[in-house]
Parts: C-alpha cells; sequence; structure tokens
C-alpha cells in the first residue's frame, strides 16, 4: 500500500507510490482514476496556465481505458488534456442520464452513480456541476429524488432511447480498428486528430468506460454514433461486424486499411468494392482521413477554422 497524499489532479485524498527512483509517482484515486505523474508535471499543475484545467486530466484519466495508466510529464501535459472529452451541457445531461440508467440495478432501483466521485465522467469541473445538472433533470421529469437517493422515470429511459437513435445529430466518430500495439501510432497520429480536426469526439470502445457486456455496449455506442472510421488492418472480424452495423444504420463509414493488406489481397471481397483509403503511413491516414470525413459530413461542431487558413 502507498502513502496518504492529496491527488494533484482534483486536491482530494489519494494514495501515492513512489518509483523510478523517486522522480514519479503512481497515484490511485477514486476520482480520477490510476496514473503516474512526475513531481515536476505535479509542480507545473500549479501555475495559473494550468490551474483551471485540471479537471481536463482528471477526465482524460479516469476516461483513459488502455491496459496500462497514462504517465503525466511536463512534456505531454497538453497531449493528455486533448483525451478529455468536450461536452456541451446538452450532451452532459444525456450522458448524465446514461450513466445513471447504466449504475440503475433494474427500472424502480435507485441509481449508483456518484456525483462526489464519478464527476470526472463528464469532465466537469466538480460535484456541483453534477448536483445542478440532476436538478435539470429532477425539473424535466427525467429522474426524481427519492430519499437521498434518485431514479430515473419512465420518461428518462424513454429519453435515453431517443439518444442511442439519435445518431445522425451526434459529434461523435465510432472508430472500429484492430486495438493493439502495432496500431497505437496509426490511431494517434492519424486518425484520433483527424477526427478531432473535423470537429467531431473520436470514441473508441476500450477507451469508453461503461458496466454493460461489452457486444451491447459496442452496438448502443454505434447507434449514437453519427459515423465511423473503419480501420481493417490486421482483418479483425469485429471491425467487420461493427462497419456493416454502421452501414445498415444507413450511416457513413470511412474506410482505411494499409495499402500492403490490400495489393496482398487481405480485405474480404465484400468490402472491396468500398473506396478505401489505402494509407502508407499514419500522417497519410491522417491527412486523407479529414479530406474524406469533410467530404462526406461536413465540418463538426468543434472544427479547427485554422486547418482551412494558408
Amino acid at each position: 500500500m502507498g502513502n496518504q497524499a492529496l491527488c494533484p489532479l482534483c486536491d482530494q485524498e489519494a494514495e501515492y507510490a513512489r518509483f523510478d527512483q523517486g522522480m514519479m509517482a503512481n497515484v490511485i484515486c477514486r476520482r480520477c482514476g490510476q496514473f503516474a505523474i512526475s513531481w515536476q508535471a505535479s509542480d507545473v499543475l500549479r501555475t495559473p496556465q494550468y490551474q483551471g484545467r485540471r479537471y481536463l486530466l482528471s477526465a482524460a484519466c479516469r476516461l483513459w481505458g488502455e491496459s496500462s495508466p497514462p504517465r503525466i510529464l511536463t512534456n505531454n501535459l497538453e497531449s493528455v488534456i486533448q483525451r478529455a472529452p468536450e461536452l456541451t451541457v446538452a450532451e452532459q445531461l444525456d450522458e448524465l442520464l446514461t450513466l445513471m440508467a447504466k449504475n440503475s440495478a433494474q427500472l424502480g432501483s435507485s441509481t449508483t452513480f456518484d456525483a462526489e466521485s464519478d464527476y470526472p465522467l463528464l469532465a466537469a469541473r466538480g460535484p456541483g456541476e453534477i448536483t445542478y445538472l440532476i436538478q435539470d433533470l429532477e425539473e424535466s421529469g427525467h429522474v426524481k429524488r427519492v430519499g437521498e437517493a434518485h431514479v430515473l422515470t419512465v420518461p428518462g429511459w424513454n429519453r435515453i432511447e431517443q439518444v442511442r437513435q439519435a445518431g445522425r445529430g451526434s459529434r461523435l466518430a465510432f472508430v472500429a480498428m484492430w486495438f493493439d500495439d502495432a496500431t497505437n501510432e496509426l490511431y494517434s497520429v492519424g486518425i484520433e486528430p483527424a477526427i478531432r480536426k473535423a470537429g467531431y469526439e473520436p470514441l473508441r470502445i476500450d477507451r469508453h468506460e461503461h458496466v454493460n457486456r461489452i457486444d451491447d455496449e459496442i452496438i448502443g455506442q454505434i447507434r449514437r454514433s453519427r459515423f465511423m472510421v473503419a480501420d481493417f488492418t490486421g482483418q479483425r472480424h469485429g471491425v467487420y461486424f461493427e462497419a456493416g452495423l454502421m452501414a445498415g444504420l444507413g450511416r457513413n463509414v470511412v474506410w482505411l486499411c494499409d495499402r500492403k493488406e490490400i495489393e496482398e489481397g487481405k480485405v474480404h471481397f465484400d468490402v472491396r468494392q468500398y473506396n478505401f483509403i489505402d494509407w502508407e503511413s499514419p500522417e497519410d491516414a491522417g491527412n486523407r482521413l479529414l479530406n474524406r470525413i469533410l467530404a462526406v459530413e461536413g465540418e463538426g461542431p468543434g472544427v479547427d477554422k485554422s486547418i482551412h487558413k494558408g
């Protein structure tokens, strides 16, 4: 067990364990999750530049979803912050309602969603923002208070179903690909930046916190997404299934694959008629993906206008 100290992200009690000759600390926080941070980065987070943005690091770390926890260093603070979702108030309300439902054992039961510890799941600045959102859900009739707990109403459950069916108005882009060390650079250098530059929010199921069966969660998140980016490198059966499901919903799928695998005939003949981005490098994939997204979907609500300058 480590020593008790305050979490450098949320200033609440957490567990520390020093390693790497004392230059790093492994932190386990019930709000921010598990992460490693250098002492230098911890000091930088106290400066005015980052004091008001630490909540984004809390969200990024809590939603990290990879097999190994994030490492926060002075030279990667911005890249970690960019992993935090950017949600509008309306999106926060829908996501909060969804999380409250996922933490309800059955219809009519109280939700175990805890505003005190779970607020980073919505990239909120603190539990006070969650309390404010819950009050709005109460006023709209989507949840009701029962003693100290909250229960979703029938209109609340109906609203969740509407959200699941509302993919066309979503800012989410579902990413289907082989989640492996061999494709990490493709995602971090190519796919994720392209989706964000186009103004959308990438959704990788392996980085999305949930309590459902994984297949149910995949189907639900695909329904919530506006379009899909599907990379077939590695020829994973799951990617074929997910792309087929999205196509069956009548939404756009952007098809990608390593050019070598296409030239070697590895792509299944059922999908060879589609216009694949046959990339040669992660950078090539990202540049062409950005252009394809803008061509078939247009600019998203979070588009970076600077990409049109110069």
